[in-house]
């Protein structure tokens, strides 16, 4: 089947979404999205590992990590394939409460709406794993305000619409320099130990430049970039795993536990213990556990 146009919704965030359900679901090896229309509430499905095949209506979508994909209302879906073991994904459904369009055009985002693709690849997945953690943890709190879950669920989708209108930037403007090229080097081998001169020696070019450039661009030293590189990672690593504080460290090649503690407090003023435990409430699922739409039992008491 030749690969459709992209297709692309139009929000409008004059007054919040109304979060209508969200959580965190851990697949095994075989498992499909079963077959769903959904009734008038909106999903998004933004993976952390795994595959994940999704049929909308007749065309196919496959997910890897750090996509995110748009499932709109009133459209069956249905899982086509089977996704391997560990995947995991995070899922929200939202209820707008304003008008939505959706076109194959290149609009503009206004000044009180979003532009969010069907499916997008999430470039800064740290920023949106901590708010759909906000959202998680809000939504299970009974301690939170009603209204809380229902501003960082469209927080959330802000957050995905800036990026997805920032990528289209740097792609016309500055996705072919050398310097962007040298970032997504960085990031590629956040896991490894980096230094000034590595970096500098790899890509044949002095420290001092290479300083230069992420002052420049940046505003900040290249060490400062790649300990907030490596920071972010720790970020997800830190809400989406189990492995201890240490792991994550020797993980991300930094020298020792306490210098993690020391860069990770810098970068973020707290803790890495107290950042994972800042959003620890969440609703965990699997294929017997899922909350009923409101609007449509409201509906089937009225048919009765």
């Amino acid at each position: 089947m030749p690969n459709l146009p992209q297709k692309v919704y139009k929000f409008e965030v004059d007054q919040p979404f109304t979060l209508f359900k969200s959580g965190e679901y851990f697949a095994s090896a075989g498992w499909r999205h079963k077959d769903i229309t959904n009734h008038g509430d909106y999903e998004l499905f933004i993976m952390i590992t795994g595959k994940v095949y999704i049929k909308i209506g007749a065309q196919q979508f496959e997910l890897g990590p750090h996509d995110c994909l748009l499932i709109p209302p009133f459209i069956r879906h249905i899982g086509y394939r089977g996704s391997p073991d560990h995947t995991n994904y995070y899922w929200l459904h939202f209820f707008p409460n304003g008008s939505v369009t959706s076109s194959f055009t290149k609009e503009k985002h206004g000044t009180n709406s979003v532009l969010i693709p069907q499916k997008m690849h999430i470039r800064h997945f740290d920023r949106v794993t901590i708010l759909a953690r906000q959202v998680l943890d809000s939504a299970n709190n009974q301690t939170t305000l009603p209204v809380t879950a229902n501003y960082f669920v469209t927080s959330l989708t802000i957050e995905l619409a800036n990026q997805f209108s920032a990528e289209k930037t740097n792609q016309s403007i500055v996705g072919s320099t050398k310097f962007e090229f040298i970032k997504n080097w960085i990031k590629i081998h956040s896991h490894e130990s980096l230094t000034v001169n590595t970096i500098a020696d790899h890509f044949d070019i002095s420290p001092t430049y290479l300083t230069l450039l992420f002052r420049t661009h940046e505003n900040q030293t290249t060490i400062a970039y790649i300990n907030q590189i490596k920071i972010e990672q720790a970020e997800q690593l830190l809400l989406t795993t189990d492995l201890s504080i240490k792991q994550i460290a020797d993980q991300l090649s930094f020298q020792n536990e306490k210098y993690f503690f020391r860069v990770f407090k810098k970068v973020t003023q707290t803790t890495p213990s107290k950042f994972r435990n800042s959003y620890s409430r969440t609703y965990l699922n699997n294929i017997n556990v899922d909350p009923d739409n409101p609007q449509l039992l409201d509906h089937l008491k009225d048919e009765d």
